[in-house]
């Protein structure tokens, strides 16, 4: 019969690819095994075939995307893989029964195929699909021939038969990698659980219902101090040791749970710890259950809540300080503007009106008693709230020269109301060198030591006990500090443990038990120690001692000097208060001239006409341009200037407000300032800089 002629350039098309061909195509890699090394399951098959289809080669193929990759090769050494558009697995791959060319010559689709024309010279193709139970077709199973022949139909049946068997190995082959993959993730889980029991104060619990037998982790040891051989593999065990107040409550609550098919059970209770003290503790557990409903093992974990409620108190005490120390500083600044200007008219109509007395003007003589009480009195809130200002700086660390006897005064007026119903303060104060430390957190050490020692006198009886404080150099020249009371003692019994954190004998709600062990800690820190001793009955002493102090810390802080006679300045004065800017014009208008500013910016505009000034004293807290602001503009102006600015001061109650003072040298004075010391320091800085300094000023 006549043929078409052949002709080498004419290539057949390429045949479609598989409707499904993306679904297809994931499916082929979930099996995870193409460009995988040989596996002798699958070079038996392609044996198996090429024996029963009497053939010399066999392939078990897979068709990806570009190419036929052959995970099995019999008969054709060194065969990897074909282009797809070469493969005759690609029209296979689209039928569901066996695919067969007896002579691939004299077929119109293969016979100018590279692989009939040369390279393996293919006559004879049979090929069954791998066809997956949801009809996917991953590739085939495939014999091939140089020499043209015949394929029965009971051959064909066979390489079928082979063609499942290749479908279920691989079908096997994913399942024992998703098992292998299991194992490890399930080795993995093993390890991370036993690193977090590690990690964890947790004690775990797994309690085999069936058997009665309760696995625990190390950590029963750890929380509780009891032996893992001593607690032993019984339920009982943990019953035992249950409060006695809780027993019947948590069995009720357990055999409830256990009753009404809950997965879940929660209590809290207390457990003996071998030392024979209590912890309370929160115990979580979750139920496994049968397919009847019935329980089969429990699992648990046991948290030992003193550490977390010892926390939860430790940070709520620290966010409460926090608060009251920002508290403090914001009304210590608020209460220092008024009080400035109120002491201030007090000082300025005390020398206005003292040397008016004339002969018969009593009426003059009382106004000024009267006068002096008022001022008398601001003087009195001035220190409380420079007693206060100390108190509301938790979170400033820096170090400085602190007066021990200013630090322990400072404490007493702060706890004074505690005292005054209790006992009599009584202060013994030697000469001792300055110490350089927190002052705020020394201050802390001596207000709670005053406020412990009159605790432990009862109200009442103020005129039969004392509280004496203390200061003065030991025999190796260390400073000591002393609060001595009259109090009720301390038990022998627990004397060891008044400096533990959280450790008190006060009732719950008065106390927090950290004060000692703040105290403690901070005085440590500071290379000193805690010294105590008691006599109940009698009362205690507290002791603090502070080492030899360093050469920097007895160093006479350096002077300013004298003024030989005050000259007459031209002096701005920038403040945000009215009465302030007031009563700083009434303090010093009459030995300088004073130009006030209730704005800093109109400040430096009037600095920017070039009109002669000496001097600036300046608020550091103001709206709109604060001191820092306005001192950081005039350093970028007229540099050789920012130097004669003095900040006058409420408070430097933010972060940023005490980062500028302890980084700029300029002199400071604090609010409410006395007249006469605010004028000593005005004549001290203007006889510093010299008469008319800066090129625009001029003497007044």
């Amino acid at each position: 019969m006549p043929t078409e002629p052949v002709t080498a350039s004419r290539k057949a098309p390429s045949p479609p690819r598989p409707l499904n061909e993306r679904l297809r195509m994931e499916r082929l890699r979930s099996y995870g095994i193409l460009d995988t090394s040989p596996e002798p399951p699958f070079d038996d098959l392609a044996r198996l075939a090429a024996l029963l289809c009497g053939a010399p080669i066999a392939f078990i193929s897979l068709t990806d995307e570009t190419r036929q990759w052959f995970k099995a090769c019999l008969g054709a050494s060194g065969a990897q893989e074909v282009p797809r558009d070469e493969s005759f697995c690609t029209h296979a791959i689209l039928q569901t029964q066996p695919f067969v060319i007896p002579d691939a010559l004299l077929d119109a689709r293969f016979r100018d195929n590279p692989n009939v024309t040369g390279g393996l010279r293919i006559r004879f193709y049979a090929a069954a699909p791998l066809l997956t139970e949801d009809g996917f077709a991953l590739g085939t199973l495939c014999v091939l021939d140089p020499e043209p022949r015949e394929f029965s139909a009971q051959q064909g049946r066979a390489l079928e038969a082979l063609a499942r068997q290749v479908v279920s190995q691989l079908e096997l082959r994913r399942m024992n990698l998703h098992q292998q993959r299991l194992i490890q993730e399930l080795r993995t889980t093993n390890e991370r659980l036993e690193m977090i029991q590690h990690a964890t104060n947790d004690i775990i619990w797994d309690w085999d219902v069936v058997t009665g037998r309760v696995v625990w982790n190390s950590r029963i040891t750890e929380v509780l101090g009891y032996p893992l051989e001593q607690v032993g593999e019984q339920s009982n065990w943990w019953y035992r040791h249950i409060h006695p107040d809780d027993q019947e409550r948590l069995a009720q609550s357990f055999q409830r749970a256990l009753a009404e098919g809950a997965s879940k059970w929660t209590a809290e209770y207390s457990l003996r710890r071998a030392n024979g003290t209590w912890a309370r503790v929160l115990d979580r557990s979750t139920i496994q259950r049968d397919a009847a409903g019935k329980p089969v093992r429990i699992y648990g974990a046991v948290v030992d809540l003193s550490e977390r409620e010892e926390m939860r108190t430790r940070l709520a005490l620290a966010d409460r300080m926090a608060s009251v120390g920002t508290l403090a500083a914001g009304v210590a600044h608020e209460i220092n503007n008024p009080l400035a200007y109120v002491i201030a008219n007090l000082d300025f109509t005390l020398q206005e009106v003292n040397p008016a007395g004339a002969p018969g003007a009593t009426p003059v003589a009382e106004l000024c008693e009267a006068l002096q009480e008022a001022r008398e009195g601001a003087e009195r809130m001035r220190l409380i709230v420079r007693d206060l200002k100390m108190f509301s700086r938790p979170d400033d660390e820096r170090l400085e020269r602190v007066d021990l006897c200013h630090a322990i005064d400072s404490a007493a007026t702060m706890a004074w109301n505690e005292i005054r119903h209790r006992a009599r303060l009584v202060k013994d104060y030697q000469p001792v060198p300055s110490l350089y430390a927190n002052e705020a957190r020394l201050g802390q050490v001596f207000l709670n030591l005053l406020v412990n020692a009159a605790h432990a006198i009862p109200e009442g009886a103020a005129d039969r006990n004392e509280i004496h404080v203390s200061t003065r150099l030991d025999a190796a020249g260390r400073i000591v500090a002393e609060v001595r009371d009259t109090g009720s003692g301390i038990p022998v019994e627990i004397r060891s443990r008044i400096l533990e954190p959280f450790f008190t004998t006060k009732p719950t709600g008065v106390g927090t038990g950290l004060g000692l062990s703040i105290c403690h800690g901070i005085v440590s820190s500071l290379r000193g120690e805690l010294q105590f001793e008691s006599e109940v009955g009698r009362g205690s002493v507290f002791r603090v001692v502070f080492p030899v102090p360093a050469p920097r810390d007895t160093e006479d802080a350096p002077r300013e000097p004298t003024p030989q006679a005050p000259r007459r300045g031209h002096i701005l004065v920038v403040d945000d208060e009215p009465l302030v800017l007031s009563a700083l014009k009434r303090t010093l208008c009459e030995e300088h001239d004073v130009t006030v500013f209730s704005r800093a910016r109109a400040a430096l505009e009037w600095l920017e006409q070039g009109l002669p000034w000496d001097l600036i004293l300046c608020d550091l807290m103001m709206p709109e341009m604060t001191g820092m602001d306005f001192h950081e503009e005039l350093s970028r102006r007229m540099p050789e200037r920012a130097g004669q600015v003095l900040f006058v001061t409420g408070g430097a109650f933010t972060a940023r407000a005490r980062e500028f003072l302890g980084r700029v040298p300029n002199p400071r004075t604090e609010k409410p300032f006395e007249a006469r010391a605010l004028r000593e320091l005005v004549n001290a800085r203007l006889s510093l800089s010299g008469p008319g300094s800066g090129p625009d000023c001029k003497q007044h």
